[in-house]
């Protein structure tokens, strides 16, 4: 099934009992793609449109873009966010809306990432239609039908809605910079890890999986894998495959109503060190660039796990001991110092889900203990640390926390707060519940300490 056999709200008669559809009309990654967004709008039923970028993605394709925009008689507002990084907070997109024409009922995000997760946002809230025009494979959210924002300092998704139609010119792809394209590969392939994650809460939580997304996620990874290096070169028919594996990825995340199938321990990792950099006035690596290297860590993580001889003694046990020592109001004090203005919000979640509580940390633990070989096969399943580290290194881009300026104390406190942004069980959790977390945090370290370099 190529990638428009999936769109237009075709509804998938699927095993796993749920109906699948994805909103988006159509997808267009070819040559001179540019060309093709005055038919695209016109479909859509524009009467005035409104391109949004940032500065790069002006440079990259909003010269072209306007003539043709021009040539073909669509009336249309362009708007450029002024700052060098933009972040998607409260500010950039009030200081967005201010600037929106009101006449327009089309909003066009040129660019990825951030452009892409603002427009999708405000069209989400202004009930208008939106499409991407992409200037960089760099992440796999273009399809996604929610939209990860800085909200009161913290990393927070937001529910929105899918593109109208997804442009990717290859023209523009295959020269956007190489630490972009690095970042798309680096967001593939975290879906090894975020694979993992789901398959370990289905046996533990019992969490709704599905086959179906999961091979569209595997089909993405090999997409990518299978041409690393025709895509490292900037050969255009790798870059179609990456930017289609990106796409695939997203339709998975339609599919599924959430980040489920793409996201896991190793994006809350990403997003923790995000928000660490934010508070403390620093720059950040690209979302993917962090992604990859919080899967090398997420690998080593699961490879240190599996060798561990875990102890579930019953009531005696180190796993059952710990967590009936869990005390709350130590783990919120620890989170306030952590998350400054934005532990109010992750303490809110605790207090409804109580995911750290004895009360549900000791049945998950029994189910771990009655599972622990089948999760120890699923972890065999993974590709090692060392291999993907291998593929990073190769592009070349970060595979070491050094790589992306995250010192000891924010990988360390990664793997014990990270998993507080949102209820989702995975690694981290799991770690957690075992009372395994600051010594496989420590051991990881120390991989990339006498490992890596980069």
């Amino acid at each position: 099934m190529n990638i428009n056999e999936m769109l237009n709200n075709k509804i998938i008669d699927c095993s796993c009992g749920k109906e699948h559809f994805c909103s988006v009309k159509t997808v267009i990654i070819e040559e001179a793609a540019l060309g093709s967004v005055p038919g695209i709008l016109e479909e859509a039923g524009y009467r005035k449109a409104f391109f949004l970028y940032d500065r790069n993605t002006y440079l990259a394709a909003g010269y072209k873009l306007s003539e043709i925009i021009k040539d073909s008689g669509i009336q249309a507002v362009h708007y450029v966010i002024e700052e060098n990084s933009p972040v998607p907070d409260e500010k950039t997109i009030g200081t967005v809306l201010l600037n929106f024409d009101s006449d327009c009922n089309i909003i066009a995000a040129v660019g990825s990432g951030t452009v892409n997760d603002i427009s999708r946002f405000i069209s989400f809230k202004l009930k208008l239609p939106y499409i991407i025009i992409a200037t960089a494979p760099s992440m796999d959210g273009f399809a996604s039908s929610v939209a990860p924002l800085i909200s009161g300092g913290m990393k927070t998704t937001y529910p929105a809605h899918a593109p109208y139609a997804i442009i990717g010119d290859l023209d523009i792809l295959k020269n956007a910079p190489a630490e972009m394209i690095a970042a798309g590969i680096g967001d593939i392939l975290g879906k090894y890890t975020s694979l993992c994650d789901w398959e370990i809460a289905h046996i533990i939580t019992g969490e709704y999986k599905c086959e179906a997304l999961m091979s569209l996620v595997r089909q993405a990874l090999h997409e990518v894998t299978a041409n690393i290096n025709m895509i490292a070169g900037r050969d255009t028919e790798g870059i179609k495959n990456l930017m289609e594996a990106l796409v695939l990825s997203g339709i998975a995340m339609s599919y599924a109503g959430n980040s489920r199938p793409a996201s896991g321990s190793e994006h809350h990792l990403s997003h923790y060190w995000e928000m660490i950099s934010l508070m403390k006035g620093e720059e950040h690596a690209l979302h993917g660039t962090q992604v990859g290297v919080a899967a090398v860590a997420v690998l080593k993580a699961y490879e240190l796990l599996a060798a561990c001889d875990v102890d579930f003694s019953e009531r005696v046990g180190y796993a059952r001991t710990n967590a009936a020592m869990y005390c709350s109001r130590c783990w919120e004090k620890y989170i306030r110092s952590i998350y400054g203005r934005a532990a109010d919000q992750v303490i809110a979640l605790e207090a409804s889900v109580k995911k750290n509580y004895p009360s549900n940390v000791l049945p998950r633990i029994d189910k771990i203990e009655n599972a622990w070989e089948d999760i120890k096969g699923i972890i065999k399943g993974l590709p090692s640390a060392d291999n993907i580290k291998g593929i990073l290194s190769r592009l070349p881009a970060p595979y070491s926390p050094a790589g992306i300026n995250v010192d000891k104390d924010a990988f360390e406190s990664g793997f014990k707060a990270a998993k507080e942004l949102r209820n989702r069980y995975g690694l981290l959790q799991l770690l957690f519940d075992l009372g395994l977390t600051e010594d496989i945090a420590s051991d990881v370290w120390e991989y990339f300490i006498h490992g890596c370099s980069l």
